[in-house]
Order: structure tokens, then C-alpha cells, then sequence
């Protein structure tokens, strides 16, 4: 989650039940969103025992998968399910393409995380802008699944949050439930064939979209002690050399299996948890102006930064582009970057450049070498393969039997400390652990099974949606 945070104190194995304030001491960020978290945890986790995995409300449940021949005019038994002639009419007029599918609106809940759909969607409308909609292919079925996952949500992006009366200075950023309606070719219809196959089979079927082995992270500062004791959560070592305390973000920017040459992942790092964001006014090639150039220079722009331009809702798994600053002009909220970044004017969703802190170095001393502007990651094991960062903070991409599957969006935090000069990292038997990714967690759920008839029109074949009565419902 980016943000200008101090660090994210929550911990789900430790089994805390409340954060209690108490009188004359200062309070911290972490403090209150660790509450929030021990909450939330609570509530998704007793949704989960009682709903199951995935579900939804039998009198509104959401996520429909609606082919034409089921609000087709022969069709009677759809309006005994609740939609009128005109409603069924007006759904048609939606269903234009033959591989098109409706998405109905309702609630539905997966893993415990609450999922809205306010209206009927088409298919082709709701895909990302990287997604294809679907074509006729024979012999072949479709698995439409939902995906879920949370994304920050900035002043920057809802004019709503910036309170004007402090004149500039903003506050706090909220969370949002993001989902999308996927598709997925079942590579086998013999063993994927239909709902009850596909719930047999989930865990496994996942794992085609978030890998089991997503990578793990290693940090400690070069002066690290290679004997420490600690076996939980300390500031450890005196190598942190940084001005002041910072919160690390180290984020992976072109996914893939390290090793894989010019394919290989990349990888990106925020000393400020990525918070460091500009909202674009305009651009003029490769110059581009800014709402803003940042409240000062700790979060502004200078020549030599890197940065990256992200378009409409942020995040959701898709990397940007990464420009170099080769000029910053406050005056005049202008940079000029080492490219021209492509756009579309026509778009109504705005762009944004986000701020990223890696530099070169040198590969012989564990420095970072860069490859479209990321770092190329590169994977250690023990004391080799340490990569240096800044002010004596080190990470390691722990190597792995079967490889690493990295993902765009995954990140590590690592919380830096002037007092202690460490940070703050589990250690195992005297080490730091290697941990998996913080985030971005994305939670799934099955919604149908879909193949194209001889006429080449989209027929939905299952419905993989389980739904269940209100307790007192009879």
C-alpha cells in the first residue's frame, strides 16, 4: 500500500486483539492502522468461516453471467427470474458482439472482502485497456472468474479527500475495493469441465494468475552483524547512514523468472513508500506540466530522478513507463523528461508521475544496474547476492527450488531507522528472513463456464456461484 507512512506494524500471527492508546505518549500512524487491520482481519475472517471462500446473497447476488440466449425473446424462464420484457430488451441492445457477456449487478463476497456491481456491465466496457474480449475459438471453454484486490486511493485522484481549508496540505488517503470480470481458457475441459471440476481443482487453477512461489526478500544494512540472535522483529546492524527515518519500497516493475536475460524482472525503489506523486496538467512532448511540483523538496523533483507516468485508477498490476528528469523547473511546474511519454488526449482518466529513488551503481560492489530505467533483479543465496541500495541499506532476492515467479505490483517494506542505524526485519536463527511479498494480495472466485456454440454465439454453460439465504430467510 503506498502512503506516507512510518512503517506497517500489523502482524496476524502475533493474534492482537486491540491497540489501546495511552495518556502523554505521542501517537503514531501505525497505531491506528494497525487497529484498523486487526478490525478488518476480523471481520473478513469470520465472513470467510461463515460464506465460505466466495458467495453471495441468494435474493442479490451479484456477477451473473449473462449470454444472449438467456434474455433472448423465446427465452420465458428468465422472466420468471425477475426481469420484465423491456428489461430484457434493453439487455439485448448491450449484447451486440458474439463472444459479449453481461455482468449483473449485486454483492458478492470473496474471501471475506465485500464486492459491489451497481449495474449491468458488458464485458468488452469493463476490460482493461491491455485485454482482448473474446473471440471465437472451437472446441475451446472459458473460465470467467472475478478479481479482487485493494488499491490506495490519494487526494490526488478524489478531489473529495483534499480538504481546501488547510491550504495545500493534505491528510489522510483511503482504500478501495478494486475487482474485475477475467477470463481464463481451461486447458483441459475433460478435467476443468464444470463448476464442481473447477472447485476441486481452485487452488491450483490460481496459481496460473498468482504464482505460488512469488519471490522473497532479504534487508539488513552492510554492517549487519552475521552472528545476531534476534529472532524476532529488531533494529538490527549500524550501517543505516540515511539523514533522517524513511520507510523503503522496493516493488517489482517488469514481472518474470530472474535469470530470464532481457525478459528477466525488474524491480523499482521508493525511499518514501511510493507516496511521491504528481498529478499531470498537460503535456507538450517530452515536457510535462504538473498541478503541483510537491509541498518541498523532499517530495519534489529533481533532475536525474526517475519516474514513472501511471494513467487513470493506479496500480492494478500494470507497470508504467519509466522517464528519467532531465530538468525541473518549480517556477514553472514544468519537467523535462528523457522521453516523450505516449498518451491519449481523448482519455478522460487523469495521468500521474510517480517518483522512484533508485540509482546505477556499481555491479561489482552489489550496485544496481538498470534496464528500461528498473533495476535488474537478481537473485543470492547466503551472503551472495546482496544488492546495495543507499546509506548502507541491503536486499537480497532470496533464490528457490522450483524459480521465483516475480509479478508487476508485488512489493516489500523495509523501515529505516536514524536511532538504531538498521531497520526493521524478521530475523530466523540469527538472520534476516527471507519474506514474502507484502502485497499486492488478490483474492479470486469462479463465476462461469463459457464456450462458443457452431454459430459461433457465446453460451454460458455453468453457473459457479454459490449463494446463501439470510439467517432468517425461509
Amino acid at each position: 500500500m503506498t502512503g506516507d507512512f512510518t512503517r506497517d506494524s500489523f502482524d496476524p500471527t502475533k493474534n492482537f486483539t486491540r491497540v489501546l492508546m495511552q495518556q502523554g505518549r505521542p501517537q503514531l500512524d501505525a497505531d491506528l492502522n494497525e487497529q484498523i487491520a486487526i478490525f478488518w482481519r476480523y471481520w473478513r475472517t469470520l465472513a470467510t468461516d461463515l460464506i465460505g471462500p466466495f458467495g453471495g446473497p441468494r435474493h442479490n447476488c451479484g456477477f451473473e453471467v449473462i449470454d444472449a440466449g438467456m434474455v433472448s425473446e423465446k427465452n420465458q424462464e428468465d422472466v420468471s427470474e425477475g426481469r420484465s420484457a423491456k428489461e430484457k430488451e434493453y439487455l439485448r441492445s448491450m449484447l451486440k458482439e458474439p463472444g459479449e457477456f453481461l455482468i449483473s449487478p449485486g454483492r458478492y463476497y470473496v474471501n471475506g472482502i465485500l464486492c459491489e456491481n451497481t449495474r449491468y456491465l458488458a464485458y468488452s466496457t469493463h476490460i482493461d485497456p491491455w485485454e482482448t474480449p473474446l473471440t471465437h475459438k472451437k472446441n475451446a471453454s472459458y473460465l470467467v472468474y472475478l478479481d479482487v484486490w485493494e488499491r490506495p486511493v490519494s487526494y490526488l485522484e478524489d478531489d473529495q479527500i483534499y480538504e481546501p481549508a488547510l491550504n495545500g496540505i493534505d491528510t489522510s488517503i483511503r482504500t478501495k475495493v478494486m475487482w474485475r470480470v477475467r477470463v481464463w481458457e481451461l486447458p483441459d475441459k475433460n478435467a476443468y469441465g464444470d463448476c464442481s471440476k473447477v472447485s476441486r481443482h481452485w487452488t491450483t487453477i490460481t496459481h496460473a494468475w498468482q504464482a505460488e512461489h512469488r519471490g522473497r526478500l532479504r534487508a539488513q544494512t552492510s554492517e549487519a552483524a552475521d552472528g545476531a540472535s534476534h529472532e524476532h522483529e529488531h533494529a538490527v546492524g549500524r550501517g543505516y547512514r540515511g539523514p533522517q527515518n524513511q520507510l523503503y519500497r522496493v516493488e517489482i516493475h517488469h514481472e518474470g523468472v530472474a535469470g530470464s536475460g532481457d525478459r528477466g524482472p525488474t524491480f523499482k525503489v521508493s525511499r518514501e513508500n511510493g507516496s511521491v506523486l504528481f498529478r499531470v496538467a498537460s503535456f507538450d512532448n517530452n515536457i510535462v506540466n504538473l498541478v503541483s511540483m510537491g509541498r518541498d523538496a523532499r517530495f519534489g523533483l529533481q533532475a536525474g530522478d526517475w519516474v514513472e507516468l501511471c494513467e487513470g485508477h493506479i496500480g492494478g498490476g500494470v507497470a508504467g513507463p519509466l522517464f528519467q528528469v532531465q530538468k525541473a523547473d518549480s517556477n514553472l511546474r514544468q519537467v523535462t523528461l528523457s522521453g516523450t511519454p505516449a498518451h491519449d488526449d481523448r482519455s478522460r482518466r487523469p495521468f500521474f508521475l510517480r517518483r522512484w529513488d533508485h540509482k546505477v551503481g556499481d555491479p561489482k560492489r552489489g550496485g544496481l544496474e538498470l534496464r528500461d530505467g528498473a533495476a535488474i533483479l537478481r537473485e543470492g543465496e547466503g551472503n551472495n547476492g546482496w544488492l546495495s541500495l543507499e546509506h548502507g541499506l541491503r536486499i537480497q532476492f532470496h533464490k528457490s527450488t522450483p524459480a521465483n515467479k516475480y509479478r508487476t505490483g508485488d512489493y516489500w517494506l523495509i523501515p529505516a531507522r536514524v536511532a538504531t542505524g538498521g531497520v526493521l526485519w524478521p530475523h530466523e536463527h540469527g538472520k534476516p528472513k527471507a519474506v514474502e511479498p507484502h502485497g499486492v494480495q488478490h483474492h479470486y472466485a469462479p463465476l462461469a463456464i463459457v464456450s462458443f456454440e457452431a454459430n459461433g454465439a457465446l453460451e454460458a454453460q455453468g453457473d459457479c456461484r454459490p449463494k446463501f439465504k439470510l439467517p432468517l430467510e425461509f
